[in-house]
C-alpha cells in the first residue's frame, strides 16, 4: 500500500461526520477512510483538546494534519520509522519464514505483535516499512507485462451498473450499461439497458460492432447468464442462441474464469480510468 498525503480538509469532514453524531461506520463510508484512520483522527483531535459537542474549526483540523503528518527527522527517517527502527530484526524474524516452513507471520500478526510490546504505529506506516528495510515486497505476486495484441484480436465485454433513471410511462428504472473495449486500441462502447436478457446482450453487441466497424476474432465474457449456462474453467456450457450468434458473426467466446477479475482486467482498468 503506498502512502497518501491526507489534505486538511478531509481530516475536517471527518471531524464534521463526529459533531453531527454520526457513527465509526458512517464516518468511514462518507470518508473513504478506514475505521481505524477515523478512530486515529478523532483520539488526536481530543487530545489536542477538541470536544466533540463543538463544531470542528479549520485550525483544529490543522493541528491533527501537522501532528499526525510523517515528518523526516536529522537522520533521514520518518517518525514511524524512528519507532519501528528498533525492532527490525524481530520484524524481519517474524515476517521470514521458519526452517521447514513455507511463510513466515502475517504482516497483520506483526503488528498485533508490536501493538503487545507497545509499538504504535499505522499499519500503512508497518508496511512501508517492512517493504523498505525488511524485503517484504519479494513476496508479492509478480506482474509480467504482455505484449499488445494485434488489432481485432480479441474485445472483453461486460456489465455494469449506471444508476437510476426517469422513464416515461415507468418511472424511476434502474439502468444498466453493456461495456465492449477492444484489446489493441482500448476503444471502448457502452450499451444502456435495462435488462439482462439474451436479447439485450445481442443487441448491444450488435451497436458495438457497427460503432467498431467490425467484429474481433475473439469475445472475452464475464460469465453473464445471458450466455453461459454453465461455468466451467476448462469445459464451460453456452447458451444455444448465443452460441449461433457467435458462429454467424464469426467470433470465438472465450468466458473469464469465475472469481478471476484479471482475465478480463483490460475493461476494468479502462472503466476505472474513465471514470
Amino acid at each position: 500500500m503506498a502512502y497518501r498525503e491526507v489534505a486538511m480538509w478531509e481530516i475536517l469532514r471527518v471531524l464534521r461526520g463526529r459533531f453531527r453524531g454520526e457513527n465509526l461506520s458512517a464516518i468511514s463510508r462518507r470518508s473513504g477512510h478506514s475505521r481505524m484512520t477515523v478512530r486515529r483522527y478523532l483520539r488526536t483531535a481530543v487530545e489536542l483538546g477538541w470536544d466533540p459537542e463543538e463544531e470542528p474549526s479549520q485550525e483544529l483540523a490543522r493541528k491533527v494534519y501537522q501532528k499526525l503528518r510523517p515528518v523526516a527527522s536529522e537522520s533521514g527517517l520518518g517518525s514511524s520509522e524512528q519507532v519501528l527502527m528498533p525492532w527490525r530484526k524481530e520484524i524481519e524474524e517474524w515476517l521470514n519464514p521458519p526452517m521447514g516452513e513455507k511463510r513466515g507471520l502475517r504482516l497483520t500478526k506483526v503488528a498485533k505483535l508490536l501493538r503487545r510490546r507497545g509499538v504504535e504505529v499505522p499499519y500503512s506506516s508497518l508496511h512501508r516499512f517492512a517493504v523498505r528495510y525488511c524485503g517484504f515486497a519479494d513476496r508479492r505476486r509478480i506482474t509480467v507485462r504482455l505484449a499488445d495484441p494485434a488489432p481485432g484480436e480479441y474485445s472483453e465485454v461486460d456489465f455494469g451498473r449506471l444508476g437510476y433513471a426517469l422513464e416515461p410511462g415507468y418511472g424511476r428504472r434502474l439502468v444498466h450499461a453493456l461495456v465492449v473495449t477492444l484489446s489493441h486500441s482500448r476503444h471502448q462502447f457502452l450499451w444502456p439497458l435495462y435488462r439482462y436478457r439474451l436479447a439485450d446482450l445481442i443487441e448491444g453487441l450488435e451497436e458495438a460492432w457497427l460503432f467498431f466497424g467490425g467484429t474481433s476474432r475473439k469475445v472475452i465474457l464475464d460469465n453473464m447468464k445471458a450466455a453461459i449456462h454453465k461455468a466451467d474453467r476448462y469445459d464451460p456450457v453456452f447458451m444455444r442462441v448465443f452460441e449461433e450468434y457467435a458462429g454467424w458473426r464469426g467470433f470465438v467466446i472465450d468466458p473469464a474464469r469465475v472469481r478471476h477479475p484479471q482475465d478480463k482486467g483490460l475493461i476494468s482498468y479502462c472503466t476505472a480510468c474513465a471514470g
